[in-house]
């Protein structure tokens, strides 16, 4: 077959997705399988600089982080951010390969205009699959109608441990209730489609994240391998095996000494031998190059990305570490299997496909955006779910207070006192803004220089 008889039969939508891929990866050379298998993060000071972005994609890219959307000041503006992104990207890919974009979707979109809902510690308490598939419904369809393609949701982290910090992020510590609720709202992400896009769930973290010492974050997990199954597992099975989940983010931890994210036993074994996933894994951020920096597994970056690539995990987010030139290389002198890039490369492909990318590869505009993404039936569905997010405590006679004189008073002790924005979920538009700040001090995984960044974004803000 020709190289432009191959071209045509690849944009045949009649055949399947896996079909379309492994006729697109026959006619891909080694730069673009790389690219497909790499992300960018356009951080604030240039996510509007499409020279720069255009650097960073020289034969296209994987995925493109929008989490920086919520910085832009009106919807129409962050969809146009899109599609001058996705515009680029697909300039720059030999073969016109779109992006796939992604953003989370705990809590909704991080973009003007759109609904945001409680925490997953609050939904928990109200346990209704239901109102929760309806919830994801919401954002699939806001998140696809800005060109999103990939929700970073539904956490599926059982939280034992409530010196954990992220606690606020899961449905509780029970697995029968996060099986239930996680696996209603994958369905409400991934069974409907909004302009020729399909919406895919990534789930979040693989495994055992919040079983780690001390209750720290990402630090090392001894669970035993019936708990690893049976209560840490027990939601994202129910994910795979009743709502056909996507997509997979492995947890920054060590489990029984092992990296996750470098994990053959997890990802291969557990995830996709045993619990029948068949989608795309891809790291949480500087999951791949914490492998060698922080875990010190791997002679350097680059082994230690091959080791994450041999385990299964299909693309390194938010930018090149472990997957960079030294393993291209790698590849290129046959040093590594061409077989296992060729392995996540029709996985990343075959998402693609199967999101309707190649078709519909940008965000809405105008009059259907405004129609698709702004619904007042919505407001009801975040009201519903915030008023069965209260609990009730019980009163024990302090409740109401009466002074009569004594001189009784209140205190109001933490971040929590003077800020409303905190009122909201970790993951809202609102509470957003704040983790610039936090990231600055205190998150795991991220490079000096992503840091750096980060610090200067706040100097600014």
């Amino acid at each position: 077959m020709s190289r432009k008889e191959n071209h045509l039969q690849y944009q045949d939508t009649g055949k399947t997705p896996e079909e379309r891929a492994r006729l697109l990866l026959a006619d891909l050379s080694l730069e673009e399988k790389m690219a497909q298998v790499n992300c960018i993060f356009p951080f604030w000071e240039f996510y509007d600089d499409m020279d720069r972005i255009s650097e960073g994609t020289p034969y296209g890219i994987g995925e493109v982080s929008t989490l920086e959307m919520r910085r832009i000041k009106t919807l129409e503006e962050a969809a146009a951010w899109q599609r001058d992104v996705q515009k680029t990207v697909m300039e720059n890919s030999p073969h016109r390969i779109p992006a796939i974009f992604h953003m989370e979707g705990l809590c909704g979109a991080f973009i003007q205009d759109t609904t945001s809902f409680p925490a997953g510690i609050g939904r928990g308490a109200g346990f209704d699959p239901e109102l929760e598939e309806r919830i994801a419904q919401v954002v699939s369809r806001q998140e696809a109608a800005c060109g999103i393609t990939h929700v970073l949701a539904p956490v599926l982290d059982i939280s034992r441990d409530s010196r954990m910090g992220r606690q606020g992020e899961t449905y509780g510590e029970d697995p029968a209730l996060a099986s239930a609720m996680g696996a209603a709202y994958t369905r409400g992400i991934q069974q409907g489609e909004t302009a020729g896009r399909r919406t895919e769930s990534v789930a979040k973290h693989f495994l055992s994240f919040h079983n780690s010492q001390g209750g720290i974050h990402g630090t090392h997990s001894d669970t035993p391998a019936r708990l690893l199954q049976e209560i840490y597992g027990k939601p994202f099975q129910a994910a795979i095996v009743e709502s056909g989940l996507k997509g997979i983010m492995p947890s920054y931890n060590s489990i029984n000494g092992e990296p996750a994210s470098a994990s053959g036993t997890l990802l291969g074994g557990l995830l996709r031998e045993e619990m029948g996933f068949d989608g795309l894994c891809v790291s949480d951020y500087g999951a791949v190059g914490n492998v060698h920096h922080v875990q010190h597994v791997g002679e350097d970056v680059t082994q230690a990305g091959l080791m994450c690539m041999e385990a299964g995990m299909d693309i390194e987010m938010p930018g090149s570490a472990g997957y960079g030139d030294g393993l291209r290389a790698m590849f290129e002198s046959r040093e590594a299997d061409m077989a296992l890039l060729d392995a996540a490369v029709l996985r990343v492909l075959t998402a693609k496909f199967r999101m309707g990318l190649f078709e519909h590869p940008f965000a809405l505009a105008g009059e259907e955006l405004q129609n698709t993404v702004r619904r007042e039936e919505e407001r009801a569905v975040s009201l519903q779910s915030a008023r069965q997010s209260l609990v009730l405590l019980k009163n024990n006679g302090v409740l109401p207070l009466q002074d009569k004189g004594k001189g009784k008073k209140i205190a109001l002790i933490g971040p929590h006192a003077d800020c409303a924005r905190k009122f909201f979920g970790g993951y809202t538009h609102l509470c957003m803004m704040e983790s610039t700040y936090a990231a600055a001090n205190s998150i795991a995984a991220l490079s000096c220089g992503a840091r750096n960044r980060i610090v200067r974004a706040c100097w600014k803000n």
